[in-house]
C-alpha cells in the first residue's frame, strides 16, 4: 500500500486567492468616517478593488492596518469570510479563530498561529492609499 498526503499548511496557503489590491478611500467621506479616530474601522465588502472578500481597515491611532477578508487558515467557502466582533476582534465565523483587530495578532488555537493578509496603507491627508 502506497499512502502519499499533503501538508495541511501547503494546501491551505496555496488555496487562498492572492489578489492585488489597488483602493483609495477620502476620510472625509461619511462611509469611512469611523476611519478619523483611533480603533475606527470599516468592513468593506468587495468591490473589484480591495481583494476578493473585501478587507477590514482600522485606525490604530498610529497608522492604519488594512486586512484581507479571507480567513487565512482555511480554504475559502461561505462561512469563512472575517468579520469584526465586539469592536475589537477579528474573527472567522466558520471555527471561532480570533485576531486583535488593532494588530491582527492570532488569541487563539484555532488560528494555526497565521495572522490575516495584511495590506500597506499610506495616509496623504484625507485619503488613505492600500496597495498590495
Amino acid at each position: 500500500m502506497i499512502c502519499i498526503s499533503c501538508n495541511d499548511e501547503d494546501t491551505t496557503v496555496s488555496c487562498i486567492p492572492n489578489v492585488s489590491v489597488s483602493a483609495q478611500y477620502n476620510l472625509n467621506l461619511p462611509a469611512y468616517s469611523d476611519l478619523n479616530m483611533p480603533n475606527g474601522y470599516v468592513e468593506l465588502a468587495p468591490d473589484g478593488t480591495n481583494g476578493s472578500r473585501g478587507m477590514i481597515i482600522v485606525n490604530t491611532g498610529n497608522g492604519f492596518n488594512a486586512y484581507d477578508r479571507n480567513a487565512p487558515h482555511l480554504c475559502p467557502s461561505s462561512d469563512t469570510t472575517l468579520e469584526v466582533y465586539e469592536d475589537l476582534k477579528i474573527v472567522c465565523p466558520h471555527d471561532g479563530a480570533e485576531w486583535l483587530l488593532r494588530t491582527g495578532q492570532p488569541l487563539n488555537d484555532a488560528t494555526q498561529g497565521r495572522t490575516p493578509r495584511k495590506f500597506l496603507a499610506h495616509l496623504n491627508g484625507s485619503v488613505l492609499t492600500i496597495n498590495y
